[in-house]
C-alpha cells in the first residue's frame, strides 16, 4: 500500500490560506472548527447526557488486553443515527469533509484500564456491548474525567475516531435489540461464523454483525472474545464473501462484457465483468498531488490482488475485502456470476482515510448505475477502455488484464 502525506512546511508556509498543498480549502482549519466546539462542550461541563447512534471501537493495541471506545454525540441531536449511518451518507452522497465533520462531533469514552479479549461479560453486564447491537439511538450519561487527546485519528479501514476521554458511562435508557440479534445472544449457540451468516441472510446491518462479533456477542457461549474492530469488520467481510460466492457459482454466467464506472469520496471505480466463472481481480492505482513526495505525475500501481481457484488470496487487504463483499452482493441480487476487474483510482483529494464503508456500499450498488457498455465483442469493450482511460499507464495495465482473463480457459472448457 503506497501512502502520500502533506509536507510540515508546507503547511507552516501556506497559514492555512494559500492552499500550496494543492486542495481547495484547508482539511486543518475545517477540522479544528468543529474540533474546538466539541471540546468546549466537554470541558465546560464534565458531566454530559448524550446518545450513542450506537458506536463503538475496540482497539488492538495491547492484545490481548485491549482498550474499548463508547463513541457518544458530544451534544443531543435530533438525528444521533446519523453520526455513524454509512449506507445513509451514501445516499446523501456526503463528502469526505462532511464525514470528517459528523465524526468531529463525537466523543469516545474509554475507562482508565483495559479489558481481556475474554472479558466479554463485563461489557454485558455494563450493557456497553449491548448498546453496540441497538437499533435505535442509546441515551446514556457520561463522567468526563480527562481528556487524552483533540485530535480527529483516521485510519484507512476504521471509520475516523474523534476526541478520546477517559471517564465513564452509564446507561439510561434500555438498548432496543433486533429480536434477530438477541436471538444469536441468547437463544442459539452457534459458531462466529454460521452467527454472521444467518444475521446476515436474515437482512440484519452489516455494521451491526461487525458491532456484535466485535464486542463479543457471537460465536459459541464459551469461546466468546472481544475483536478488535479492524479485524473483525474484515472477519465479517470475508465470512459474508465466503457464503456469497457459494451461492453466486450456482447463477448463469453474465451473456455479454459490460463496463460501470462509479465517483465517490474522491475514490473512481471501474467495474468491469467478463463471461466465465466467478473470479475476482483487484488492481488500485494511487495518484500524487501537488506538494506531495513523488517522482513523477504518473498514478503508481499500488496493489494488485487475484483470487485463486478457490477465491482464496495471499494477500490480506481491507479494502478488497470490502469490495469483494460488496460486489458479489451485487452479483447475488443479479442471480448472475461473472469474471470481475476492479479498478480502484485513489485521486489527488484524497487526502485522508475515512474506512473501507464507502467501497463497500459503491460496489453493492454498481449494478443499479446504467453501464457503459455492454456488447459482445472485446474488440468494443477494449475500445471503450482506451476512452474511459485517458491515462496511458493505467490503460495499459487494465487492457493487458482484461487480455489475460479473456485467454484463460475455465476448467469445464479445458475438459471438454
Amino acid at each position: 500500500m503506497v501512502f502520500t502525506s502533506i509536507k510540515p512546511e508546507l503547511c507552516y508556509r501556506c497559514k492555512t490560506f494559500k492552499h500550496l498543498c494543492g486542495l481547495p480549502y484547508c482539511p486543518i482549519k475545517e477540522r479544528l472548527k468543529v474540533i474546538v466546539k466539541t471540546y468546549t462542550r466537554v470541558v465546560s461541563s464534565r458531566e454530559l447526557a448524550s446518545s450513542s447512534p450506537p458506536s463503538g471501537v475496540v482497539g488492538e493495541h495491547g492484545y490481548p488486553k485491549v482498550r474499548v471506545y463508547v463513541g457518544v454525540g458530544a451534544e443531543r441531536s435530533i438525528d444521533v443515527k446519523f453520526l455513524e449511518d454509512p449506507p445513509r451518507w451514501w445516499e446523501r452522497s456526503l463528502t469526505l469533509e462532511d464525514v470528517i465533520k459528523l465524526r468531529s462531533e463525537m466523543i469516545n469514552i474509554i475507562n482508565e484500564g483495559r479489558y481481556h479479549v475474554k472479558d466479554v461479560d463485563k461489557l454485558y453486564s455494563r450493557e456497553i456491548s449491548l448498546i453496540q447491537v441497538s437499533d435505535r439511538p442509546v441515551d446514556c450519561e457520561v463522567r468526563v474525567d480527562k481528556v487524552l487527546d483533540r485530535n480527529i485519528m483516521f485510519d484507512l479501514k476504521l471509520l475516523p475516531l474523534s476526541m478520546r476521554v477517559i471517564g465513564s458511562i452509564r446507561v439510561s435508557t434500555n438498548p432496543h435489540i433486533d429480536h434477530r440479534i438477541e436471538k444469536i445472544i441468547h437463544d442459539h449457540d452457534l459458531k462466529a461464523r454460521d452467527a454472521i451468516i444467518e444475521l446476515y441472510r436474515n437482512g440484519v446491518d452489516i455494521y451491526s454483525i461487525q458491532r456484535a462479533l466485535s464486542f463479543g456477542l457471537l460465536g459459541t457461549r464459551r469461546f466468546r472474545k472481544i475483536v478488535p474492530t479492524r479485524w473483525a469488520i474484515t472477519a465479517v467481510d470475508r465470512t459474508v464473501t465466503r457464503y456469497l460466492r457459494e451461492e453466486v457459482k450456482k447463477f448463469s454466467e453474465v451473456p455479454e462484457f459490460e463496463l460501470y464506472q462509479i465517483e465517490y469520496m474522491n475514490n473512481r471505480f471501474t467495474v468491469i465483468v467478463l463471461p466465465g466463472d466467478i473470479k475476482i481481480r483487484w488492481i488500485e492505482f494511487w495518484y500524487p498531488r501537488a506538494g506531495m513526495e513523488h517522482r513523477d505525475n504518473r498514478p503508481v500501481l499500488s496493489l494488485e490482488i487475484v483470487e485463486d481457484l478457490k477465491g482464496e488470496v495471499d494477500t490480506m487487504d481491507g479494502g478488497f475485502e470490502a469490495a469483494r463483499m460488496g460486489i458479489l452482493e451485487s452479483l447475488y441480487k443479479r442471480r448472475r456470476k461473472g469474471k470481475i476487474i476492479m479498478i480502484r483510482e485513489i485521486l489527488p483529494n484524497y487526502y485522508v482515510g475515512v474506512g473501507n464503508w464507502h467501497i463497500r456500499e459503491d460496489m453493492r450498488r454498481i449494478f443499479e448505475l446504467r453501464p457503459i457498455i455492454k456488447t459482445s465483442s472485446p474488440e468494443e469493450l477494449i475500445r471503450e477502455l482506451s476512452r474511459v482511460f485517458n491515462n496511458s499507464n493505467i490503460l495499459n495495465v487494465v487492457i493487458d488484464r482484461v487480455r489475460r482473463e479473456l485467454s484463460q480457459k475455465s476448467i469445464l472448457e479445458l475438459l471438454w
